[in-house]
């Protein structure tokens, strides 16, 4: 696919400036970063010469001006990231999250994991961009490790050959590398993003796979799947709302990884979870990813050695009442969207941000409803716990919790996405004001629901 296609199938998504000399300023404090040969403007003006030193007022310099040949390819460090480092920042990521060890351990994986991590070439660009990630990103480093080596086991558990192993493993480690360019006060920032910034955060699959697909010896499929890790089949995903008949499977395996990793290790981590808490998750979604990649994973999980992390001494009329809580808090943001007839609207929209709203409200409502979590029956039987506390209802509260933040994260993308996607659409100013009163209900039951979590 060429550059002009690629705008072309991506609509208006909008373009974002490249920060990525200011990444390479802040490594200099730490290493040498010099360019490795004249960097010359559009226009023929001489910006640096070779062997000067990338500074801020450098990069401050040449982020004003558009380069006859993008900055990565001009500049030389001093001390770069190797394979070798890659395999043993795998194992500290072992050492801190040790289920991901049993996981290996229990499946056999050690030594095909070793050889796929130190035997798969990578690109001189790949290598420079990840070195600058490790210095200024070091839990972006420690998720693109991880999701190469979850990539990798997902394809080996469906069977997949040698080569394709290897484009996982590569499809995994650079599935974020676009952010990179982003401006660093968007990644660093706290609380709500604007929904220019949420397009600037979403971009970072497009400019992944711009700039990888400028390199020869990187396979074609790795950078589709970096296009693709946020799509899912049911053309609920960004950047262009695919669905599964044009999707293809290894940007759905590194779909799954990076879920796994966000969900064990910001949502698991405070309540002592494993992975194989992500089952739950996992059922949910069966419809989001490819079958195959879905019941690879679940493989893996129900073989992995681990069990389920059932807390422990928590006093069970406290936890049902919080869960009942919650439980209304999202019963009242869907039967917001619902009362509104928010999927009979976006469905009129037309183009390509219009029908991105309509499917991701459909997938949210969908889940919701069979989820199971919208009846009568669980809403009276929690409040029955909150009066007879019985111990033997552990597990399934456990699992309600589990759904029940799975729900929250899916209703927050919706909100987040379909708000700035609002104002892109050509509905008319009725239409608008309605889904507006809507998504602003939303908002507020999930800024409702934020303490109780």
């Amino acid at each position: 696919m060429t550059n002009n296609n690629l705008t072309e199938e991506l609509d208006d998504f909008e373009q974002v400036d490249d920060h990525y000399a200011e990444h390479l300023a802040e490594l200099d404090a730490s290493q040498d970063v010099l360019s490795s040969e004249d960097i010359i403007n559009e226009q023929g003006v001489l910006l640096c010469k070779k062997g000067m030193h990338i500074n801020k007022k450098t990069a401050a310099h040449l982020i004003q001006h558009k380069l006859t040949k993008p900055i990565e390819d001009s500049i030389l460090l001093s001390n770069s990231l190797n394979n070798n480092i890659l395999f043993e920042k795998l194992q500290g990521i072992f050492k801190t999250y040790p289920d991901f060890k049993t996981v290996q351990d229990s499946l056999g994986f050690e030594n095909d994991s070793k050889q796929v991590f130190l035997s798969t070439p990578l690109n001189s660009i790949v290598i420079q961009k990840l070195t600058v990630i490790n210095e200024q990103m070091p839990d972006q480093i420690d998720k693109a490790v991880f999701c190469a080596w979850l990539s990798v086991l997902i394809a080996k558990e469906m069977g997949l050959d040698r080569g394709l192993q290897q484009e996982a493993f590569l499809a995994g480690l650079l599935h974020d590398i676009g952010f990179i360019h982003l401006s660093p006060d968007i990644l660093n920032k706290r609380g709500a993003l604007k929904p220019e910034e949420w397009r600037a955060i979403q971009s970072h699959v497009v400019i992944g796979k711009l700039m990888m697909e400028k390199y020869k010896d990187i396979p074609s499929s790795v950078t589709t799947a970096v296009l693709e890790h946020h799509e899912r089949c049911d053309g609920s995903g960004y950047p262009v709302s695919k669905n599964d008949a044009t999707l293809g499977v290894l940007g759905q395996i590194v779909a799954v990884a990076d879920s796994v990793y966000s969900i064990r290790t910001k949502q698991f981590e405070k309540h002592g979870r494993n992975m194989f808490d992500l089952l739950p998750y996992l059922q949910m979604n069966s419809k989001t990813y490819f079958y195959d990649v879905y019941k690879a994973l679940d493989s893996i999980l129900k073989r992995s050695g681990l069990g389920l992390s059932l807390p422990k001494n928590k006093d069970i009329s406290e936890w049902s009442s919080n869960l009942l809580l919650r439980n209304k808090a999202l019963n009242q943001a869907i039967n917001s969207l619902m009362d509104n007839q928010v999927l009979e609207l976006t469905r009129e929209l037309s183009g390509n941000k219009g029908q991105s709203m309509y499917k991701v409200n459909l997938h949210v409502q969908t889940m919701i409803n069979e989820s199971g979590l919208v009846r009568e029956e669980l809403h009276d039987w929690l409040e029955h716990l909150v009066k007879q506390p019985d111990s033997q209802a552990i597990p399934e509260l456990n699992e309600i919790e589990l759904m029940l933040n799975e729900l929250h994260w899916q209703l927050n993308y919706a909100y987040n996405s379909c708000s700035d996607s609002l104002e892109q659409t050509k509905a008319s100013a009725e239409v608008q004001f309605s889904l507006r009163e809507a998504y602003n209900s939303v908002g507020l039951c999930l800024g409702d629901l934020e303490d109780k979590i």
